[in-house]
């Protein structure tokens, strides 16, 4: 994955990939822990809300591809 960022990759792609990826993760983490990886005392459910924030404070996915396409 790395040499296809460093090849394709602008600023833009990284932060899409990198925002979808680390959700992903914590999804599946959440779904391995279950319900206690809700719980407000949990380091995943720290975890995971960063992640979300990383997500929506990057960009919005949809404005980050239309800065995309715009620049192609």
């Amino acid at each position: 994955m790395r040499p296809f960022l460093y090849q394709n990759g602008t600023v833009y792609d990284l932060g899409q990939v990198s925002g979808d990826l680390v959700n992903a993760v914590m999804y599946d983490c959440l779904q391995f822990h279950g319900g206690s990886g809700f719980m407000r005392e949990s380091t995943i459910e720290r975890m995971a809300r960063d992640a979300r924030v990383q997500s929506i404070g990057g960009g919005a996915s949809e404005v980050m591809l239309e800065e995309v396409a715009k620049r192609l």
